[in-house]
């Protein structure tokens, strides 16, 4: 059987190949236009899906790349106050040195105890210290003061303690790849309590100066300083305890007062332990410094690394998506001579019918 071309399929045909050449002629435009090749999917399915991965893909790289430049800012005030509380804590070493020669008068001492308490302040303001609104030595409460001094003379550090290991806040570098990007202001400062009480529950518990109507000392918890109002019997007295260069500062100025108050020999002693305590306390901030040193430094081969691949895909990108002009005038203009051609076949053959024929 011998099928037959009819005027309607002849004019079916025309259209589609008219239809064809339009739509090329109406890509190439729109790519000449907006200077991209892939104004659609269906302009290069494969090339498009390349497109869309690395996009993806430098995308992440550009959020590591903020990740490294926020880290690698924070880290160095970081090391900018730790070599500040080591500068202080050589002041005070020094002071120490020449407490323990035993030659200073009383004057002197009392000048040296004013000295001490003030470079205390000032390393506790350290720890105190913020960068982009966040506490530096809070560990994971960084929107919580860390340290604070109390009337009975203790440094009580409040923020993520260092046995936690929920201190650390760490950002992403890479897929999969983390950074530790914080301490803990307890290693670094260490703290100081003095001998207290405890109630049953273990809350700390101060005897204060005040006395009650019948001559007996007052207690009041430290944390709120409310008032205990059971037996003190039933307290346990608690050790003095310090850590750390403030551990140590204090220490040196309670051991100058017990010299001050005549207690001259056991002065002496706790003053010359504290020289100790400096020079484990420097090495702790000294380790710290060179802990986050390494840090800083992978940070600024991460930085390095990520801006190579962010400009290396970006070029592919601009391969895959950039035009040709000189390439994409001349498809445009073959596509516009087909296009024009394909109209005026199909206007020309529009006027002629099989019945012309019959």
């Amino acid at each position: 059987m011998v099928e037959r071309i009819s005027t309607a399929t002849r004019y079916a045909q025309l259209i589609a190949d008219m239809k064809i050449n339009q739509y090329n002629f109406n890509r190439l435009t729109a790519q000449l236009s907006s200077g991209r090749k892939l104004t659609s999917i269906t302009d290069d399915p494969i090339a498009s899906v390349n497109y869309v991965n690395t996009m993806r893909q430098l995308g992440k790289v550009e959020t590591y790349e903020q990740n490294v430049n926020m880290a690698t800012s924070e880290l160095s005030a970081l090391d900018d106050f730790m070599e500040l509380a080591r500068g202080y804590l050589q002041t005070a070493w020094d002071k120490a040195v020449q407490a323990n020669n035993q030659t200073y008068g009383e004057s002197s001492l009392k000048a040296l105890k004013t000295e001490i308490d003030e470079i205390t302040k000032t390393m506790v303001d350290l720890g105190n210290s913020e960068f982009d609104d966040n506490y530096v030595f809070a560990g994971a409460n960084t929107k919580l003061i860390p340290f604070d001094i109390l009337e009975n003379g203790d440094i009580v550090y409040k923020g993520t303690p260092k046995d936690n290991p929920d201190y650390i806040r760490q950002t992403e570098v890479a897929d999969g790849v983390f950074e530790v990007v914080n301490t803990t202001g307890d290693r670094v400062f260490g703290y100081y309590k003095a001998a207290a009480y405890e109630d049953s529950a273990g809350e700390r518990v101060i005897k204060t100066d005040e006395v009650d109507d019948d001559g007996n000392p007052i207690y009041r918890y430290q944390k709120d300083g409310s008032l205990y109002e059971g037996d003190p019997a039933a307290l346990t007295e608690t050790e003095e305890e310090a850590e750390g260069v403030l551990g140590a500062l204090r220490l040196l100025s309670n051991s100058i007062q017990m010299v001050l108050d005549g207690d001259t020999e056991n002065g002496y002693a706790q003053m010359n332990a504290t020289l100790d305590m400096f020079a484990d306390a420097h090495n702790d901030i000294l380790n710290e410094q060179t802990k986050f040193g390494g840090v800083y430094n992978r940070m600024e081969m991460s930085s390095s690394t990520l801006e190579t691949t962010g400009d290396n895909l970006t070029s592919y990108i601009s391969d895959l998506n950039s035009v040709d002009y000189a390439t994409a005038i001349t498809q445009w203009m073959n596509a516009q001579y087909a296009y024009q051609a394909s109209m005026q076949v199909a206007a020309s053959s529009m006027n002629m019918s099989l019945l012309n024929y019959m």
